[in-house]
């Protein structure tokens, strides 16, 4: 009797998560997780060097923006970027 309660199955609410990927389910994750880091470096990358080259002053702002944000970061500096120009130009107007 004694042997019989010793090989209750003990169940747990997330057993059916572990065995939706199978054994390499691991893979799909670190895979993942890197190519979420990497998208992030090339996003922020882009938009630092962007923004350095059309002369923006904050451009490490827009740095660690686009490192965070990832596309929703791109996406706003895409909208917020022309403003500055904007703002360069209508101050050389004014001084000629």
């Amino acid at each position: 009797m004694s042997t019989m309660l010793l090989q209750v199955y003990e169940y747990h609410m997330m057993d059916w998560w572990f065995n939706v990927f199978g054994p390499y389910g691991w893979i799909f994750m670190i895979v993942g997780t890197v190519m979420c880091i990497g998208l992030s470096v090339l996003i922020a990358y882009y938009v630092h060097k962007d923004a350095l080259r059309r002369g923006i002053k904050n451009s490490e702002v827009w740095l660690l923006i686009g490192l965070i944000l990832n596309l929703l970061g791109l996406i706003l500096y895409l909208l917020v970027r022309n403003n500055y120009n904007q703002g360069i130009e209508f101050k050389s107007k004014e001084r000629t």
